[in-house]
Order: C-alpha cells, then sequence, then structure tokens
C-alpha cells in the first residue's frame, strides 16, 4: 500500500476530502480514526499511545518498540496507531499480547487532536519514524503528557526526549532546542535484521563447481544495465549475479530467472538471477563474495553488512552514517565495481578482509542500538 502523507497532515480541507474517500471506499473506521473516534484498549492501567506513520518500517517499528515497552510494564495498556495497515508485520507481532489496541490513528487537526486526547487519555506518547505531529505536541505538553520522539525529525512542539536514527537527525534535534534529551544516533533497522552465517546458499549455486557469486543492489531501470556489463566481463565466466531492488518485485532486469521460480539446483556460470522477494537478502549477503548497493533501504543496507561479504556503495548513499562512508569503498559507476570485483576475485583475501569490516560495522549499530533501547525502556519505565 502507498502512504500518502497529505492524508495525516493539520489541512482541514485535505482530511475532509480523504476522509469523504476512505468513506466511498467502504474504509469507515479509517475515517473515523483520522477524525479522532479512536476507543481506549480493554482492560485497566494507564494508555501508552505509540504513534506510527504510513511507512513498513515505521510501523515495523513502532510493532517492535510495542512489544519492548509490554516487556517492561505488564501494568499500562498499549496503543499502536498508524497511518497504513501491514497485516504481515502486524499479526504474528502481537500475537498472545494482552491489554492492547491496534488501529489507524488520527490526523493533526487540532480539533481532532483534542478529541483524540480525551477519547484515548495517554499519559504517554511515543511518536515513531513519521513526520512531526505538532498540535498534538503542543496540546500533550499543556496538558502534561509524557512525549518522546522516536526516529522522527523535530517539529516546533516540545518533546521529553527524542531518539534520533542518524547523526542528522540528532543535529536537527539539537539546534532545534526543543528536546529535553537528546540520545545519541541508533538505526533500529540493524535490529530488523537476521545476523547469521548461511552456506547452504553458496553450496546448491556451486553445486560442487567453482563459483563466484555477486550481488548488485539498485534502483530497477539501472539493474538491466549493469547485469549486460557483468555479462559482457570476465566474471561471468565462472561466476552468478544476483541483482535486485528495493520496492521492485516484478522487474525482471533481463534475468534468466526470478529466484521465486529457482528451483534450488546448481547455477551455470553467467547466471543472473533476479531477487523478487527480499527475503533472500540475508543469505545472499552471506554467500557473496563481494555486493555492490547503488540504492538500499535501511533494512537492506544492514542486512548487507551483516552477511561478512565485501560490500561497496555509491557515493552519498551513506551519508546519515558516517562511520559507513568512512569504512566502505564508494563506486560512482559500474565499471568500477567490476574492476573491484576483479580485484577481490583475484586476490580473495583482500575481499575477505573488507566483509570483517561490513560485519563489524552491523555489530557496532547493534550495540548502540541496545543502549539506546535500554534508555528509552528505562525512560518508560521510571514513568
Amino acid at each position: 500500500m502507498s502512504h500518502n502523507p497529505k492524508s495525516y497532515t493539520a489541512s482541514r480541507f485535505t482530511v475532509f476530502r480523504q476522509s469523504w474517500r476512505d468513506r466511498f471506499k467502504g474504509e469507515h473506521a479509517r475515517a473515523n480514526a483520522r477524525l479522532g473516534y479512536l476507543r481506549q484498549p480493554a482492560g485497566e492501567g494507564k494508555i501508552i499511545w505509540i504513534k506510527a506513520g504510513g511507512s513498513r518500517d515505521s510501523v515495523r517499528l513502532g510493532v517492535e518498540l510495542m512489544g519492548a515497552i509490554r516487556q517492561k510494564r505488564l501494568d499500562v495498556r498499549l496503543v499502536l496507531t498508524f497511518e497504513e495497515d501491514y497485516e504481515d508485520i502486524l499479526e504474528q507481532r502481537v500475537a498472545g499480547m494482552q491489554k492492547i489496541g491496534l488501529g489507524y490513528g488520527p490526523c493533526d487537526v487540532p480539533r481532532v487532536v483534542k478529541r483524540t486526547l480525551e477519547r484515548l487519555q495517554p499519559f504517554g506518547i511515543v511518536v515513531v519514524d513519521s513526520a512531526f505531529p505538532e498540535n498534538l505536541a503542543r496540546q500533550a505538553h499543556d496538558a502534561g503528557t509524557h512525549v518522546i520522539a522516536f526516529n522522527t525529525e523535530p517539529g516546533r512542539g516540545q518533546v521529553e526526549a527524542a531518539y534520533p536514527v542518524d547523526t542528522a537527525q540528532q543535529a536537527a534535534w539539537q539546534d532545534a532546542g526543543t528536546a529535553g534529551f537528546v540520545a545519541e544516533p541508533a538505526d533500529p533497522h540493524s535490529l530488523f535484521v537476521e545476523a547469521q552465517v548461511d552456506t547452504t546458499l553458496r553450496s546448491i549455486v556451486e553445486g560442487g563447481e567453482e563459483r563466484e557469486i555477486w550481488w548488485w543492489q539498485g534502483e530497477a531501470d539501472g539493474a538491466a544495465d549493469f547485469a549486460r556489463a557483468w555479462r559482457a566481463s570476465p566474471l561471468a565466466d565462472t561466476g552468478v549475479l544476483f541483482v535486485s531492488a528495493d520496492g521492485a518485485p516484478d522487474a525482471g532486469s533481463g534475468a534468466d530467472l526470478d529466484i521465486s521460480d529457482w528451483k534450488r539446483r546448481a547455477l551455470p556460470a553467467g547466471s543472473v538471477v533476479w531477487v523478487d522477494d527480499p527475503k533472500w537478502f540475508g543469505a545472499i549477503a552471506s554467500a557473496a563474495n563481494a555486493g555492490h548497493l547503488e540504492q538500499a533501504e535501511q533494512a537492506t543496507l544492514w542486512s548487507a553488512l551483516s552477511g561478512g561479504s565485501a560490500i561497496s556503495i555509491k557515493p552519498g548513499l551513506s551519508t546519515l552514517h558516517a562511520s559507513l562512508a568512512e569504512n566502505l569503498r564508494q563506486m560512482d559507476n559500474n565499471q568500477a565495481v567490476l574492476d573491484l570485483w576483479s580485484t577481490y576475485r583475484e586476490a580473495p583475501m583482500e575481499g575477505r578482509r573488507q566483509g570483517d569490516v561490513c560485519r563489524r560495522l552491523f555489530w557496532d549499530e547493534r550495540r548502540k542500538l541496545q543502549k539506546t533501547i535500554d534508555e528509552f525502556l528505562q525512560r518508560i519505565f521510571d514513568w
């Protein structure tokens, strides 16, 4: 589902128009929620409201934080609202949780905010990876309600604490001066990655033959160009190429087959496989001799680094993560990537050393994130 950020703004006209469209499509619950007609979850205890946005990452982070808070505090009721419903993310993570409420959230029109706060009566609000709700922050602050911003850019409202995703967001909060506490930056997308070394993919692809495995990730439009360049290089003589693009499962890219159709048989040298399911990223990152990220969502970036392969990036891809930009090889065109891979093929120890660097960067981020989560949970416990 696509996210329309305008549908949750403070513009009365936009909210009215979007609510009308929802009702026309039969989505009455969403329309009611956008106007602040929310209900408290069953049970007893104070309410902590986790307000996620419309992206998959935002909803994923919101439900993960809800689970972490539940483990820390069994006495409270938890409400998670979102702007898009991702059942595959939510269902498996909320199963068995007690005293919770899930559903679409309200817009940031002042009157709607007032109605929402009166109905929910939260004693704490966590805004997660979404547009900063300035009217909500202002009214909650005036009411003495705790407000935390997690991976969210600052607005004009005050918050008790801000937990930035990267150095740029940290600097924005420090410049704004609207947070009582600004944490060290840490990227929660690293938490979503299953950090494990999987040798199964390599053994199946090789089938007893000598094979190098390469991975290119970027924009769908550029995948075919890179595949052609790779096929024309000596790397194709003994290698297999996996190509992928975030959010483009059906792009094709001139590949020989989609990974979803692969019969788990050995692949001949020169094969190009289109990765139409991101669940394979971790296995590919573990099996690859090297990979290159031309463009990647944050979760894909950390998945690539966790595998221990030699990962290079397009210049500018990691400007928000200074340690990555300083430690990863940066290649600005297809030929530079192929030349680097050729170097790794001739000197595999160099590739393994760079792979160790990538994996260390991943675990460094994991440790930073755990420290951030611990501080966040302790703050909520102290409420």
